[in-house]
């Protein structure tokens, strides 16, 4: 794959994971939107049966209904059973080991180390964070939107230590995911994000 599509493939898998809109609708219940994902998952090696949760024939309204209730029950960070898109949340606030706090050590908590290394990424690169994601600038969105960028200025030196250093949690996203029962979709998603990241760890070896 090129640096090209790389940079839309994580544009795209990105907006997965964002709350849904109707504009999102529109989009996965084209033919091309299948069509696309299947062209690179069969690509990627993996069977086309990973795709079967973006199939979605119901209503538009009904299907966006669906998923807004699925992505509020899985993903919102009000509910206190739901999934954490974040990655502090899953890595031990600080491996400093001249920290004295005493969660230090915990999991859980977000603005951890991840989220202050983003943070001097961004002031490196002369980026901002969104307004609603100063709190949690290591979030998969975020982090996946910062990837295509990579893709479009950097070499794939950087994009391998990218990868390496902030996308190594989401084995344990995806269990959790499927702790929860989630829907098909959301499911496809995460299939294809790993396949995706997969993929690109043996292209950088």
């Amino acid at each position: 794959m090129t640096a090209g599509e790389n940079e839309t493939i994580c544009r795209l898998l990105a907006s997965l994971f964002c709350p849904p809109d109707r504009e999102m609708i529109e989009q996965i219940r084209g033919e091309a939107f299948r069509s696309f994902w299947g062209r690179y998952v069969r690509s990627w090696g993996g069977e086309p049966v990973l795709l079967k949760g973006f199939l979605m024939e119901s209503d538009p309204q009904i299907c966006l209904r669906d998923l807004e209730e699925e992505y509020d029950r899985l993903f919102s960070e009000t509910n206190k059973e739901g999934v954490s898109l974040v990655e502090s949340f899953y890595k031990p606030w600080t491996l400093d080991p001249h920290c004295t706090l005493p969660f230090s050590s915990e999991r859980g908590l977000l603005m951890g180390d991840s989220a202050l290394h983003l943070l001097e990424i961004f002031r490196q690169c002369g980026l901002e964070v969104a307004d609603e994601k100063r709190g949690t600038p290591d979030h998969l969105t975020t982090e996946l939107e910062f990837l295509s960028y990579l893709y479009r200025y950097a070499t794939d030196v950087e994009v391998k230590q990218f990868i390496q250093d902030h996308f190594d949690w989401i084995p344990l996203l995806k269990e959790r995911v499927e702790r929860s029962h989630p829907h098909p979709f959301y499911r496809s998603a995460l299939e294809v994000l790993n396949l995706f990241l997969g993929e690109e760890k043996k292209r950088l070896e």
